[in-house]
């Protein structure tokens, strides 16, 4: 509350005792609330949540109205997803309560100094889908499925649930893929095209598509699942995997997570880089029995992660290449992806109109050597990987998406294909076309949001401004009793 007191409230507070401090403040921000509301709105408070499977991660802009300069933004604290997202009171072995959740960010919002009445516009990044099927297609906000969390998270309207804590707030949900393929546009406005690869909870797969006009009027995301549910990559390793799908006469099924094929000399990506096959290459997996934990060294288990990855983005490179054409660059994030930084550089594969349409007649021993008769008949594409350098800036690559949104209106959504699992998270792919808002270029959105991002992050604790003041008093009084 102090930060929003001018200086002269706080030398005043000073001087007050505990119960009268609080008493004025409660008084001079409601006059401050009040004046706020007739004055004209020069900026607005856009608050970004990403909500993950572990943390849940906040950032705070101050955007002009408009957007025509840079805004101040502050990167919060993150916190547990459980923190926010659960209720330990809750009998059932499912502790995860949607509905209470308001309340809670509302709290945590007021220890950073954060009023969420104050807020001008939420966004969400949802582990998994939204509904597409709403009356409202100009911003949606109900989810569809959260594979990675609850089912108590299936028809959670974030728009109702937040209306009382963020009475002022616009609200808007995009499935976490999309968010982190907005950020990857946001941060490199020269990508035409991009393969954005996420390895969390399970692997998630988006792509970027700019107008190839390059007048800068719409900017295509997608996120395409069943690339990683049925996309299979080569394992040169024996550690095989857990999990996986089960062909049965009623169609697919996922099977439990404690079968498993180990070794074995393929998998899906999505069972061959999941937090369950990291965590038990380190043998520190709590929900798969010790004989499927191979227990390397940290060195041994990002070498086999590093050579699964490599298959991976070889493969969904050429999956991309078949839809929108040649990527320029692949960008992995998600918590798990530091680990192969400088193992995997470069995405390699054979260009599809060049593949040999007889794969029978190719000659013997043809390879991925790139000097064998087949290589020189095949046309061979490399892509750059670009691997986040951190955790704390893959982080921020989802949050800069949910902020860049806020600076386009959606056009158009579309779902090609079927749901073969239908579980809401696996259908040949959600394209979501953004183009700006009040006719500018997309470029011209770019470069005012980068010189956002760029604004220095305001230190900002609640009490700081009062504890100084009190500094100040106690040393005009001399005696230095004063306490802060």
């Amino acid at each position: 509350a102090a930060l929003r007191l001018p200086e002269a409230a706080c030398e005043a507070a000073a001087t007050l005792g505990t119960e009268r401090l609080d008493d004025s403040l409660q008084r001079t921000l409601g006059r401050a609330a009040e004046e706020e509301e007739d004055a004209p709105k020069s900026e607005e408070l856009v608050l970004a949540i990403d909500v993950g499977a572990t943390r849940t991660k906040l950032l705070l802009c101050a955007m002009t109205v408009g957007g025509c300069s840079p805004g101040r933004v502050r990167r919060l604290p993150p916190v547990p997803t459980a923190r926010l997202w659960q209720n330990p009171a809750l009998e059932s072995e499912d502790k995860f309560d949607p509905e209470g959740a308001p309340a809670r960010v509302r709290d945590y919002l007021l220890t950073c100094g954060v009023v969420s009445s104050r807020l001008g516009r939420l966004v969400f990044a949802v582990p998994g889908t939204v509904d597409l099927a709403t009356e409202d297609r100009s911003d949606y906000t109900v989810v569809k499925n959260t594979p990675s969390m609850s089912p108590r998270f299936r028809g959670f309207d974030f728009k109702l649930a937040f209306r009382e804590v963020c009475p002022r707030a616009k609200v808007s949900a995009v499935p976490d893929g999309l968010a982190a393929a907005l950020g990857v546009a946001c941060e490199n406005r020269q990508l035409r095209s991009a393969l954005v690869l996420i390895l969390g909870t399970a692997p998630a797969v988006a792509t970027l598509f700019r107008d190839p006009s390059g007048k800068g009027r719409f900017v295509e995301v997608a996120i395409w699942q069943s690339w990683v549910w049925f996309t299979k990559i080569r394992l040169d390793d024996p550690h095989g995997y857990c999990g996986g799908l089960r062909v049965t006469k009623e169609g697919l099924r996922v099977k439990p997570k404690d079968s498993h094929k180990i070794p074995h000399h393929q998998a899906r990506i999505r069972f061959a880089l999941d937090v369950l096959t990291w965590e038990r290459l380190h043998g520190a997996c709590a929900e798969l029995p010790p004989h499927t934990q191979p227990s390397l060294s940290a060195e041994a288990a990002a070498k086999v992660w590093a050579a699964r990855l490599q298959r991976a983005v070889d493969a969904l490179a050429e999956r991309f290449h078949s839809v929108y054409g040649p990527p320029e660059e692949v960008h992995v994030l998600g918590g798990n992806a530091t680990a192969a930084r400088g193992l995997v550089t470069a995405a390699k594969y054979v260009v599809p109109e060049s593949r040999n349409p007889n794969p029978r007649s190719r000659p013997r021993g043809a390879g991925m050597g790139g000097t064998s008769a087949e290589s020189e008949e095949e046309l061979w594409q490399r892509v750059p990987v670009r691997v986040a350098q951190d955790d704390a800036t893959q982080q921020q690559v989802a949050l800069r998406g949910l902020l860049y949104s806020s600076h386009f209106k959606l056009k158009q959504v579309s779902a090609p294909g079927q749901d073969p699992l239908a579980r809401g998270w696996t259908r040949g792919g959600e394209i979501y076309m953004y183009v700006p808002k009040d006719g500018r270029s997309e470029k011209e959105v770019s470069a005012d949001f980068v010189a956002d991002m760029a604004s220095p992050v305001e230190p900002q604790q609640p009490r700081c401004a009062i504890a100084a003041a009190r500094r100040r008093t106690a040393g005009s009084s001399g005696d230095g009793s004063a306490s802060t």
